[in-house]
Order: C-alpha cells, then structure tokens, then sequence
C-alpha cells in the first residue's frame, strides 16, 4: 500500500470503497493524490490475499469480504487488524515481538529465526510496522526504536498468534514419520511405467481449466462426467458452476481430454476414464498431483526444485537450467506452484516457495527427469551432465551468482559498519547490467561513475552515490544535495543517482526538487536478476538512473518479457500442430496467425495479438533461424525447439567472440567519447506517398506487404500502398472484441 503510516489506511479505504462502485477487474485505478492511473490488476498483486478482496467469475470480477464491509461502515482499525492478522503472516506476531521495545533489525530477527521467514531485507518487517503504527498499536521514536502503545497492549491479548514450536521449521520429526496414502493401483501402474523417454515426452502447456488450475475444480471437472456427459451437459455445468463462457467450457473439455482425465464414450458424450476416476475415488488430492506428474512436465520436478526455498522470481530460472529442452514460461510455472501450495506440497514464506514434509515424502516416491545440468536437489553433483553453452561469464549470464549478488546489494545496504560493501555491490550490480562502471568511494569522492551507450550519437554519464543505514532508511541527515550536484559537475555526468535501502519523505521531496534519482536496494537487486532473464537495451536501462521514479520502467520490463512469452507460445503452438497427427492430415501441421491465436489463448493472461504473433513469425522465419516456413497462407516449424533454443546460443557466441559486448578486437575496453547532453536523433527512413501517410499514422509499410502476401494479394515492394489496402490490414489487425463492438 503507497503512503507512509498517516496515509496507508485511507489509501486501501479509496481502495474498497473503488470496488464497491466499481466490480470492473481490467481496468484502471488512481491512487489518492497520485498524478496518473496504474493498473487495478497491479495494485491487486500487490495486496495479495489479505482477506478484503474476493475474485470470482469470467469474465473476473470483484467483490467485498464481509470484513472489508464492515470496515467500511464502522471505520474500526482494530478490526483491520485483525482480519490481516487472519490471513497475513507476522502481524499480530510482530506486535508481539515489539515487547518493551525493539528495533527493525532485531523484529526481523525474531521473524527469520522465530517464525522461519526468510526475509533478507528489513522491507516486509517495515510494512508491517507501518500497519501497526497506522493503528496507534506501536510508535516509532527517533532513536529508532518501535514501542508498544497503551492501545496495543490492549489489543494484543485479543489476537491469536502462531506458536514457533509448531511451526514445521521447528518441528524435529523425520520424513520418513510420515505414511503418504497409497496411489491406487492403476495410477501406480502408470507412475512404474515413467522411464526418461515417457518424462520427456509429458505435456508441457497445460491448457485452460474452468475455475483455474486447482485440485478442487479438476476434481468437480471429473466428477461431473460420472458416469457420462453430452458435450451440452458439460458446457451448461462449467458457465453454472464457475461462471465462464461457453468457449472457455469446450477449451476446459478438451483440456481435460488431452489430460486423459476424460473419455469420449459416444458420438458427442464423455465420461471419466479410469484414471481419472480412481483418482477421484481415492479422495486424496495427491492422486491427482500424482496423476499431474504423469501426464504434465515439470510438476513433480518443481516440487524437487524448492527443497530449501526458492524465490519466485528465480525458481523459472533454475528449471530452466535444469531441464534446458522443457522452457516454461512464467505463467505455467506460476500454475505448477500454485498446485503444490493447494495441496499442501508447498508453502510461501514472503518471496520464498519451499517444500513442505508433506512434499518432501512425496517427491521421494515420484519418478523424476534427470537435470541436464550438475545440480542434484540440494545442489549438489549428480554426474557428468555437460551445461548449456554459455554465451559469456559475466555475473549477468549465470543464474546463482546473479542471485547472490541480487542478495549481497540488499543485505550490504543496512551494513552501515561497513559502507564499502554497498559500494561494492552497487558497483557488481551496474557491471551486471552490462554498463561500463568506476569505483571511487572514499571520503568526499562519488562512490561509482556509470557510463551508458544509447546510441551512436548519445552517451550518458551518470554520478551514484550509495548510502547504506542501519536501521534501513536513508534520511536527510545523510545526504547533502548540494555536494551531490558539485560531485555530479565534477565529472561530467547529466544526472545524479542515489542508491539506498529506503528513503524517507524528506529525501525524496528534495530529490525531486534537485533532479536526483532514487532507487532502493530491493529495486537495484529486482533488476539484476530480471536483466539476466530479460536483458534490456542501455536506452532502456537509463530509465533506471536517470529519472525520480524507477517504478517507471516496469512497462518495458513487463513489454520484454512479453514478447519472451509470444515468441515462445508461438514455437510451441508449431511444435505441437507439427507432431499432431490430426493438424498433419488436414493441413501438413501448418497453422495460421488465427489458429495460433485459437491455440495460445488460454495460455497466457492476455491473449496474443495478431501483431504479435506475425512478428514472432517474421523473426523465426529470418535465415539467421530458419525455424518457420510458410506453406500456402499457414506456417509451419521446421526444426525442433530445442535447435531454435541452440542456434540463438550459437549466435550469441559468435556475437561474444568478435567483441559484441564492448570489448575491442585486442581486449582493451574502448572508452567512449565524452558524453553529450543531449540526444541527437536519428531521422527515421522516408517513405512516398500513402506509404509515409501509413507510417505517420503507426501502420508499418513493411508489416502492411507481408500481411498482403500472406493473403495472396499481389502488392508493389516499392511505391504507393493503396489506401484500401491499408484499410483492410488495419480491419483484420483490430482486436476481435473491438470489431464485435463495431458492428461490422
């Protein structure tokens, strides 16, 4: 929630009091005060489950918790509390171990040793307190010390708190305690039957379920289809029962088919096969994650992948170093974890996903694909497995090492015995986002002087400074603005940077009225580990140091991952026509840009556009790929994933050899040439006639003919593009809700 304690509660009030107006999902909100709208979904995933906010339906909608309405019409702080108490971790167990008195330091202490969270930033245990002191349960004094209010030792007997000794980190008894029910007999079968062949050649997308991929709905999905369903049937149950559209309700049956959750017994009837019948009849939800494993890639491998605790963020990482011939992408990834933690499997501490006793006895049943890497489960060498070529060696490119230095930023950050430190990971983290880099440090000095090439013609030089604090927020006793600016002159550089763990509303009002940049340690870490997944260009890197609100660069990180997505949606969309003996007979297993549309939708949040998908298709087809041919108007793969995957790394490789990363022929970086204050552009290609009209109105000359040859119209590579031309490709580019709308 934005806003400091004063402000936090009347923030997430303009919240609910939103959607009680509004029950909208897909749309826009604006915090109090702020200058422009963000994303609802975003605002959202930030809350999280915290007990106020309920989702249901298709298209989703929003709804008040009971709680949340009472908060609402009584105003009541104590309540609030409570409910997050209810649904949060730390909460009430924070206030509790404020005692006589403590600091952030040492409550995140009593958090990560006590209660088993393994938070590395004083972050969560701030926001917590802000919570309580938003409430008058806790104040802060300015010697940095959190005290208990008389309200709050009233309040504190109220609240029910978890006890360490029964949380599972503290508990003593052995795995092997535990007895897991026996799969029955026919899903055992099955499970004897996964040898490394039959693991490899599991289901890799998942495809789209009614009510989401969750054991509870499979199961009702199965139920319903005892002893057997028409197709009518089965649409009419899944809009009834989890509000969906009758699209949605077939993509769910054939889902489930694929699976082989269900039959086809008649002409247009189904019912459960057997295997998905045993499951249902054993009752136990780890039948069906068994059954999972079986059919679908990579879920009994995640659960292996957690066993000490993974970060969300890196857990697709490390599968994909593990397993480099299955890529998930984040939205998969992001399904199989959300089975393990329905199940019980999993648990999520902050960030962190980790197996629980209950997952580790299962994995140890479950015949797993072998890593094609040297990491066993606990990271340890399971044998002579060769890597993946690696394109270079910087921190960036290797996953673990990206992770440590995204860690040492946080944690060296409130390490204000040793400033040094900071530096030296404030340095690491720029080297890691490929910018050219000088460490100074030292009394008086600026810490680091970054250097960025953003184009021919425009160099950028920016001044950091680092300020690391104990207690986790850089006040304005620490910084002297004035200096910064003379520090900034001194070398040459446009901009000014400060790097800290947090900073307090009086340094940032003076950072923006001085120009500075601001940018947090946990924000610094976060970007360090997205480059190394969605390396980013240096013009788009600058908007990291060279504004006052990094938050702002978070569309183009989201707009580069995207396109990760549709490039790979769209390869395993071929891939699978090209294998499906049903896509070979009628159509050589070629697709259309509209059938890989039909294939993908349910794949992602936000279906593919058309745009996007021709232009994933433009580049897999460039020589330098050769993974797409066109047969008639379709396309069709021509090589397996795993070869797109190992010439993309050939090319880096050779892009690494001949000097691509900056380095000249003979080894020695080549400095650039004093930076200019201002861009130059670059004037953009001129176009005659409607062909320029086209590209001033955002339409691509180049897309407009490729589409036209696509559609067997015979169109000019040079010249005039007709108007109607131009009109139709723009008709057949709108998207499909839009053209409903129209009328047309």
């Amino acid at each position: 929630m934005p806003g400091g304690p004063t402000e936090i509660i009347g923030n997430l009030r303009a919240l609910l009091e939103d959607v009680a107006r509004d029950s909208g999902y897909d749309r826009s909100f604006t915090w109090p005060g702020a200058d422009a709208p963000t994303q609802l979904r975003k605002v959202l995933h930030l809350v999280g489950t915290c007990g106020l906010l309920v989702r249901e339906g298709r298209p989703t909608r929003l709804s008040l918790t009971e709680a949340a309405r009472h908060f609402l019409a009584t105003g009541d702080e104590l309540h609030l509390i409570g409910v997050l108490h209810a649904n949060v971790r730390f909460i009430g167990e924070a206030l509790a171990g404020v005692g006589e008195g403590t600091t952030h330091v040492e409550l995140n202490r009593v958090a990560v040793e006590q209660y088993g969270l393994g938070w590395e930033s004083l972050d969560q245990v701030r926001r917590r307190v802000y919570w309580l002191r938003a409430a008058g349960l806790v104040e802060f004094w300015s010697n940095g010390r959190i005290v208990l209010t008389e309200r709050g030792r009233q309040f504190l007997p109220i609240l029910e708190l978890a006890k360490p000794e029964d949380l599972q980190h503290r508990r003593k008894s052995p795995v092997a305690d535990l007895e897991l029910p026996p799969p029955p007999a026919l899903l055992a079968a099955g499970l004897e039957c996964l040898d490394q062949a039959a693991l490899r050649e599991r289901r890799i997308p998942t495809g789209y379920v009614a009510g989401g991929w969750r054991v509870e709905g499979i199961s009702r999905l199965v139920n319903a289809a005892i002893p057997e369903i028409d197709r009518g049937g089965f649409t009419e149950f899944c809009v009834e029962e989890f509000g969906v559209s009758e699209t949605s309700a077939e993509q769910t049956l054939q889902t489930l088919r694929a699976l082989g959750l269900l039959t086809q017994v008649g002409a247009d009837a189904f019912a459960a096969s057997d295997l998905g019948a045993s499951c249902l009849a054993s009752g136990e939800a780890l039948d069906f994650i068994r059954f999972l494993h079986m059919k679908v890639a990579l879920v009994g491998e995640t659960l292996d992948a957690i066993t000490d605790g993974v970060k969300v963020a890196g857990l697709l990482d490390l599968l994909a170093r593990r397993y480099p011939s299955v890529q998930l992408t984040r939205e998969e990834t992001t399904r199989r974890v959300a089975l393990l933690l329905e199940t019980g499997l999993a648990e999520r501490i902050g960030l962190v996903i980790r197996r629980t006793q209950l997952g580790t006895a299962l994995v140890g049943t479950l015949p797993l694909l072998v890593p094609a890497d040297d990491t066993g489960p606990a990271g340890g060498a399971i044998g002579e497995h060769p890597d993946p070529p690696r394109t270079t060696e910087s921190i960036a490119d290797v996953p673990d090492r990206r992770e440590l230095l995204a860690a040492e930023i946080v944690r060296a950050a409130t390490d204000s015995a040793d400033y040094q430190r900071f530096e030296r990971a404030v340095a690491g983290a720029f080297r890691a986002l490929g910018l050219k880099t000088q460490a100074h440090s030292g009394p008086k000095k600026t810490d680091v002087v970054i250097d960025l090439w953003r184009s021919p013609t425009d160099r950028l030089r920016v001044a950091v400074e680092a300020k690391t604090d104990g207690a986790g927020l850089v006040t304005d006793q620490d910084v002297k603005f004035l200096r910064l600016g003379e520090r900034r002159a001194r070398h040459g550089a446009q901009h000014t940077l400060l790097v800290g763990p947090r900073f307090d509303a009086r340094v940032q009002r003076e950072a923006a009225e001085g120009g500075v940049a601001l940018l947090t340690a946990e924000q610094l870490a976060d970007a360090v580990l997205r480059h190394g997944r969605t390396p980013l260009a240096p013009h788009e890197i600058s908007g990291l140091v060279a504004v006052t609100d990094a938050s702002r660069l978070e569309p183009v990180w989201q707009a580069a991952e995207r396109r990760q997505d549709v490039l790979s949606q769209v390869l395993l969309a071929l891939w699978r026509s090209g294998n499906d003996p049903a896509d070979i007979e009628h159509n050589a297993g070629a697709l259309g840009v509209r059938d890989i549309w039909r294939e993908t939708k349910g794949a992602l949040e936000t279906p593919l556009e058309r745009q996007e998908i021709e232009e994933a298709l433009e580049f897999m087809a460039s020589p330098f790929v050769a993974a797409v041919a066109q047969h008639h108007c379709d396309h069709v793969i021509t090589v397996p994933p795993a070869l797109v995957a190992a010439r993309l790394r050939a090319l880096a490789a050779v892009i690494d050899a001949a000097g691509g990363s900056g380095v000249a022929a003979e080894g020695t970086v080549t400095d650039p040439p004093e930076p200019s204050p201002q861009p130059v552009p670059v004037p953009a290609p001129r176009e005659r006639g409607v062909a320029a009209a086209a590209v001033a109105e955002g339409v691509d000359p180049r897309l407009v003919r490729k589409w036209a040859k696509s559609q067997g119209r015979v169109v000019s590579e040079r010249g005039r593009l007709s108007s109607g031309l131009i009109k139709d490709y723009r008709r057949a580019h709108e998207p499909v809700g839009d053209r409903r709308r129209g009328g047309g």
